[in-house]
């Protein structure tokens, strides 16, 4: 399996991702991780609180539910539903 190097989505950082900034997102009929962005340890607050912001500032559709913003392990490979949510990390950034 191939693997694409996915970097910090902070401006000009070139740090590897730990974390995986997202929420989830369903139509009713499909459910998925909207993701928000992907954050180094040293950029985790910030891309947190700036992925709130925007999911707070997002509106649904009838029939959409958006859930809160939530941090994922990144662990390359891996999908979406294999991936572990870092909840206890959460409650250091929200607003």
């Amino acid at each position: 399996m191939s693997y694409t190097y996915v970097r910090c989505s902070w401006p000009g950082c070139e740090e590897p991702v730990v974390y995986k900034i997202a929420a989830r997102w369903s139509d009713g009929s499909f459910n998925e991780l909207k993701t928000y962005g992907f954050a180094c340890a040293d950029h985790l607050g910030s891309i947190f609180r700036a992925a709130e912001a925007r999911r707070n500032a997002c509106s649904v559709t009838p029939g959409e539910t958006l859930g809160e913003i939530q941090i994922y392990k990144w662990e390359p490979g891996k999908r979406d539903s294999q991936l572990t949510r870092l909840a206890g990390l959460e409650e250091n950034y929200r607003s």
